[in-house]
């Protein structure tokens, strides 16, 4: 603490973050994260880090500070050192510093919690505690306890939090996760896009255990990559909101909320790492985050926490490798740039549901849908016949390159027009809505069995 103290003799100096987070509000009531310098808090860190020590002292004739020479600390080095788990992963072997400069910077970043979460620069050992022992269950833990997180864009929630099951669950984005959500770091001169931060509620994922056992850098590699991420079980919740609601939603976040360790602090915020992934349709890059957009509310809420549910038991099935490739055309049909390509998702998703394989798909599929439309809307059964065969002439003249598709885009509707590529989601949606609630309509011949004799 001395050389917080000395900020105010010169001798070494302290100053503000210039890029701290700050929470707004969009009138539609999205979240809005932007940054700030001016009463942005301090980084008391900076004391002991020695950059602005060495400048000071310049034309004194007087050593400058140096924390890295202070008896504390290198009794805390050498026992680093010779300890066999601190060694390996603090990287104490490389002929790099690596060690020492890492073991420095979570001295200086607990130094800067300690003050911040405190509001003292005297140090007291049970204040302490709370900072120190975070860190100390990072450095020698092999197996960590983390909640995932994935903030859920462009919708809105009436609940505050909705069950999914024992493990998953939606929930409101408190203000201390958006501002952790939204931190890049002191040198980064960027911050969370506008996209990136229009979600007020997140899918939590509790029970995850997060590999240790080699070292620092390893992990920290490890956990900002998306293939640490429960990637499936996400994509499937998204694609039981989809079919749920056929909402425009996805996600650009995948956050890391460790429980009971850290590996590094900033501040007071919420210790939390990031991996981005752009998962969402293309416009909402188009300022769509100044539009009015849908709420959940707790009946569909209801139906979404299903559908996930029966979603998971059909793809404990046979038929999973089906399943999984249709909801996956469907997660990606949603993202799509073009017509074209949507409807190219879109129909692979149907054929991986509806079909055998076998030769006469587009009268097959076609048929098979209109039977799920029987069982489930048989008013539309015939109407939707009729569309099925208007999308295949579509989907034929893109995959044959014909240049005249305008007018296959719109197909007729009860007197109104709809577009192609939507009416096809739409029908996609229906059948997975019709097939997770009767697995047995998996196997096609099911669905022609209830054609013939209304039996399946």
């Amino acid at each position: 603490m001395k050389y917080v103290r000395l900020a105010e003799t010169g001798k070494t100096y302290i100053r503000k973050y210039d890029n701290w987070p700050e929470l707004k509000w969009h009138d539609n009531g999205l979240p809005w994260i932007t940054t700030k310098s001016f009463d942005a808090p301090k980084d008391y860190s900076e004391a002991i880090r020695g950059i602005y020590s060495l400048l000071s002292a310049l034309g004194t004739g007087e050593p400058p500070l140096d924390f890295t020479k202070e008896p504390e600390f290198l009794a805390l080095l050498e026992y680093a050192r010779t300890h066999s788990r601190l060694t390996r992963y603090l990287i104490f072997e490389q002929p790099s510093d690596f060690g020492s400069i890492r073991l420095l910077g979570l001295v200086a970043d607990s130094l800067n919690r300690y003050i911040h979460i405190n509001n003292t620069i005297e140090l007291d050992r049970d204040q302490l505690l709370p900072v120190y022992l975070p860190i100390e269950k990072w450095l020698f833990g092999e197996e960590l306890p983390a909640d995932v997180l994935v903030p859920i864009l462009f919708l809105k929630f009436d609940d505050p939090v909705f069950r999914i099951n024992e493990f998953m669950s939606v929930k409101e984005l408190t203000q201390d996760l958006h501002l952790a959500r939204a931190w890049r770091g002191p040198m980064s001169d960027s911050t969370i896009s506008l996209v990136e931060g229009a979600a007020t509620h997140a899918l939590f994922i509790s029970n995850r255990l997060l590999e240790n056992r080699t070292d620092w850098l390893a992990f920290s590699r490890a956990i900002t990559q998306p293939e640490s991420y429960p990637v499936e079980l996400i994509d499937t919740f998204f694609a039981a909101l989809r079919i749920s609601t056929g909402y425009a939603t996805g996600f650009a976040q995948l956050l890391t909320l460790p429980l009971g360790w850290a590996s590094r602090y900033n501040a007071d915020l919420t210790p939390l790492h990031t991996s981005r992934m752009n998962r969402y349709p293309p416009f909402f890059e188009n300022a769509y985050w100044l539009e009015e957009v849908p709420t959940v509310n707790s009946r569909t809420a209801g139906e979404i926490a299903q559908t996930f549910e029966n979603l998971q038991e059909i793809l404990a099935t046979k038929h999973k490798g089906r399943v999984r490739l249709a909801i996956d055309r469907l997660n990606l049909s949603s993202m799509r740039t073009t017509d074209e390509d949507g409807i190219l998702d879109t129909m692979i998703a149907l054929e991986a549901l509806l079909s055998d394989g076998r030769q006469e798909m587009t009268h097959k599929v076609s048929m098979r849908l209109a039977g799920l439309y029987k069982i489930a809307d048989p008013a539309r059964a015939e109407q939707v016949f009729r569309e099925m065969k208007l999308i295949y002439a579509f989907r034929s003249m893109i995959v044959h390159g014909e240049a005249d598709l305008d007018k296959h885009r719109i197909i007729d509707r009860d007197g109104g027009k709809v577009f192609a590529v939507d009416a096809a989601a739409e029908h996609l949606r229906a059948t997975f809505a019709a097939i997770i609630k009767n697995p047995i309509l998996l196997e096609p011949k099911k669905i022609d069995s209830f054609l013939l004799n209304d039996k399946y």
